[in-house]
């Protein structure tokens, strides 16, 4: 089963995304803010993270950065969520490697697709 880490400091949003990926046979790993999803991530060598922009502790950005940086996480595909309407974090995300970038309110089958075309390529 591949294995999801959601960053995300909205917990209800956090908690609805988890059911949604729970639901499609991911296993969710949770963190609510960058120093904890920095520990998270290097401990459970998750296959895809979710990130959102604008968090405690520090940005998605720069999380997505420390990620990189271990060994354990530089493979896994990043994915953004924020509700953010700054014109240019778009394509931030994508010169940051982002598999994928959404607005909140996000539509949950479309980040589905994302993760499903990404993890299972057919």
């Amino acid at each position: 089963m591949k294995k999801i880490l959601i960053v995300e400091d909205d917990k209800d949003i956090a908690r609805a995304l988890s059911l949604r990926l729970k639901a499609a046979h991911y296993e969710v790993v949770m963190a609510h803010d960058c120093i904890t999803g920095t520990s998270i991530g290097i401990k459970e060598e998750p296959d895809l993270i979710i990130l959102d922009v604008s968090m405690p502790g520090g940005d998605g950005f720069t999380l997505a950065s420390r990620l990189r940086e271990h060994a354990t996480t530089t493979p896994a595909p990043v994915l953004f969520v924020t509700a953010s309407k700054s014109p240019d974090i778009r394509n931030r995300a994508f010169e940051a490697g982002a598999v994928g970038f959404f607005e909140k309110p996000f539509n949950a089958h479309e980040i589905l697709d994302c993760i499903k075309r990404t993890l299972d390529p057919a």
